[in-house]
């Protein structure tokens, strides 16, 4: 006679489920931790790189003025230098030098502390805002307004807080120009250079500068080391921009030497036509000077740049 089969142990059953579900929810939190885990290891590697990113910006930003300084000496070819510039390069203060540039001996430090301030305010649209304030040179701060494009990059010039056409004034004395070399610093000019800059604008346009607006120099009473006369003359230098060329204009008011032309600056060379002479009694001590300046044709020489 057949034995009936055996019925299931109710308590080994239970424990036999119990297992396997437990293993099954383990395996369902082992796989929600890691996605979890691979979170947090993403979060932490941005967290350490926003970190080193704020540290790279807190030192730029509080970067040293002789940062700048060395900007400035390498973009000016080695002619201009700030000297002995404290503070940072957004907010600092230099003595400006010029020099005859790489292999030249001669510096001249111009009058005064110039101090400067750059904004960043503006900078995600490409705008740099600066202000130079330099008592010595002038009593009004001058602003800086500079668009930086892909091709293009304008620089706007005119008073702290004045309008677009505003004019700007200073004055520097002509002996600063000995520390450019020759022929500077074989004339040896002296006197007074009153500058006026209204409404100046700068553009670099495809490796060409164009000129807006004007610049006028007025040298009174003028002097030479070459002349044994002193003043030899008062003159006015004018450019103004016009399109893509700007006009230069040079007059004499006074003097024993007479000086007169004028020229284009096309964007990237100046064309320059004039002419000097010696007023009526003065040929004799003229005559070193006027040498110097150009070709002679009758009573006068001929200047071409």
């Amino acid at each position: 006679m057949a034995s009936a089969p055996k019925s299931p142990d109710p308590a080994r059953a239970a424990a036999s489920s119990g297992k396997r579900s437990s293993k099954s929810s383990s395996r369902g939190r082992s796989s929600s931790r890691k996605p979890v885990k691979r979170q947090r290891a993403f979060s932490r590697r941005w967290l350490w790189l926003a970190a080193l990113l704020g540290v790279l910006w807190a030192l730029l930003w509080q970067a040293p003025a002789s940062w700048l300084s060395a900007a400035v000496w390498k973009a000016s070819g080695q002619h201009v230098l700030l000297a002995q510039a404290q503070g940072t390069w957004r907010d600092g203060s230099a003595l400006l030098v010029l020099e005859g540039g790489a292999g030249s001996r001669g510096a001249t430090v111009l009058p005064g502390t110039l101090h400067w301030t750059i904004g960043l305010g503006n900078l995600w649209r490409g705008r740099l805002l600066a202000q130079i304030d330099w008592p010595k040179v002038s009593p009004q701060p001058l602003q800086i307004s500079t668009q930086l494009g892909w091709s293009q990059t304008t620089v706007a010039l005119r008073p702290a807080g004045g309008a677009p056409d505003a004019p700007w004034q200073g004055m520097l004395p002509l002996s600063v120009l000995d520390g450019l070399g020759t022929p500077w610093n074989t004339v040896a000019l002296r006197g007074q250079a009153q500058f006026t800059l209204r409404g100046l604008l700068l553009e670099s346009v495809a490796g060409r500068m164009r000129i807006g607006g004007q610049v006028q120099i007025d040298l009174p009473d003028v002097a030479s080391r070459l002349s044994v006369v002193a003043p030899i003359g008062s003159y006015t230098l004018s450019i103004t921009g016009q399109g893509a060329d700007a006009q230069v204009d040079l007059q004499s008011s006074k003097g024993p030497l007479l000086l007169q032309g004028k020229g284009v600056w096309n964007g990237q060379a100046l064309q320059f036509l004039g002419t000097g002479r010696a007023a009526p009694g003065n040929e004799a001590a003229m005559a070193n000077l006027l040498s110097l300046l150009g070709r002679r044709e009758g009573d006068h020489v001929r200047i071409a740049i």
